[in-house]
């Protein structure tokens, strides 16, 4: 393992490896820095000859001792290509295929492992629903305690997964911001390591650069002209657009892709500040979308989505806000074209590539990878409403 430190992301101020979850200097976020001089570079080319699973990557995953690893094994997860007939090259990584049918498998094994070799015994994540039912499930696995704050508003289907694993369970009134200041208060009160998977943990976003690799071995060691990541705080598109950037360091490629973040119409701060042409994202008062997964007004860390918004930047990317409408539109038509079941905030993605087709952005000649970031089935109440509201309808 070669993760030598932790680094501010905005201020550069570096700190030895430690559970720790801001700058001490600006505030800011943290991210997790490797010593890639001495990163074997036979082992991860041995890794990159195949899709085997998030944890043949420990070259750049920042675990020492192996008997920490929790593991469900995930990863390895499918690209397929669109069965719609798009302009450009367009796939879905589909992370539904993961343990608890979502992408929060990835961060939350290997954050829950670095929690593990810390010597903790209790983990805490604040959550709109998918990041505890997976949180829940790695804690049984590593016979650790896990404690969840979730919106009351999150489905039940998310809220039962949860539960069986053994998880404490608070539900808390308001949004997912609430959630998230509620379980940091009760984590820094109890001494608990905080899982919560915006980009509050360093740890966790290395579990999402994961998906970078895989992308990069599927498409025949090539890199994609654009990712399109749908966001809450946005830490899935950063990790992948690291990973990307790890493998052109190491000398694996020579491109870096464009990362588009995809946000609902009634819940877009990153958007808005990236179409105003802002350098900073400020918060949302109320956020309302059929995409719960993705509905996080960022109140009172605002600078997780300045982040993310850089991260746009940086790789000259763009950000996109999409209408309910257009998100269960696709929800449809991913079900009925690829057999691919996914919860709104997946649908996200689809609906951005379409659109970007129509202004020319994405080109006819370039590839778009779409995340599929979880199943239907964590969100079935919402889709059978859908579905009965379209009978009504006729």
């Amino acid at each position: 393992m070669h993760a030598k430190k932790l680094k501010c992301w905005k201020c550069n101020w570096e700190g030895a490896l430690a559970m720790k979850y801001e700058c001490p200097v600006c505030g800011n976020s943290l991210e997790v820095v490797y010593d890639y001089e001495e990163v074997n570079k036979e082992n991860l080319e041995k890794a990159l000859s195949g899709c085997s699973g998030l944890w043949s990557f420990t070259e750049l995953l920042p675990v020492r001792n192996p008997e920490h690893i929790i593991s469900l094994n995930e990863g390895a997860t499918p690209l397929y290509r669109s069965s719609e007939e798009f302009e450009c090259q367009v796939y879905w990584k589909d992370e539904t295929r993961n343990p608890t049918l979502s992408f929060k498998d990835r961060p939350n094994s290997v954050g829950i492992s670095v929690a593990k070799e810390f010597g903790f015994q209790n983990v805490s994540i604040a959550s709109t629903g998918n990041g505890g039912a997976s949180l829940s499930a790695y804690a049984a696995k590593g016979k650790m305690q896990c404690h969840i704050c979730i919106p009351e508003s999150t489905p039940q289907g998310k809220v039962v997964q949860a539960e069986y694993h053994g998880a404490e369970l608070v539900l808390c009134k308001g949004d997912y911001s609430d959630s998230y200041q509620y379980n940091k208060q009760q984590s820094e009160k109890n001494k608990w390591a905080n899982m919560t998977s915006t980009y509050l943990n360093p740890y966790t976003m290395e579990g999402d650069k994961t998906i970078a690799y895989e992308l990069f071995i599927q498409l025949g060691r090539k890199v994609p002209e654009w990712v399109v990541v749908p966001l809450g705080a946005g830490a899935m598109l950063t990790g992948i657009y690291k990973g990307f950037v790890e493998l052109k360091r190491l000398g694996f490629c020579s491109e870096l892709p464009k990362m588009i973040g995809v946000q609902a119409e009634g819940c877009a701060p990153i958007v808005d500040a990236w179409l105003n042409k802002q350098d900073e994202v400020q918060h949302w008062d109320k956020c309302r979308t059929i995409a719960g997964a993705i509905a996080d007004p960022l109140k009172g860390y605002e600078k997780d989505g300045t982040r993310t918004l850089h991260c746009i930047y940086e790789s000259k990317g763009a950000a996109v806000k999409v209408s309910d409408k257009e998100i269960m539109y696709w929800v449809k038509q991913l079900a009925e074209r690829d057999g691919l079941f996914v919860e709104p905030a997946s649908a996200s993605a689809v609906a951005a590539i379409a659109q970007l087709l129509k202004e020319r952005v994405i080109k006819e000649d370039e590839t778009a990878i779409g995340i599929i970031t979880a199943h239907g089935l964590k969100d079935s109440e919402e889709l059978e409403k859908y579905i009965e509201h379209a009978r009504e309808d006729g």
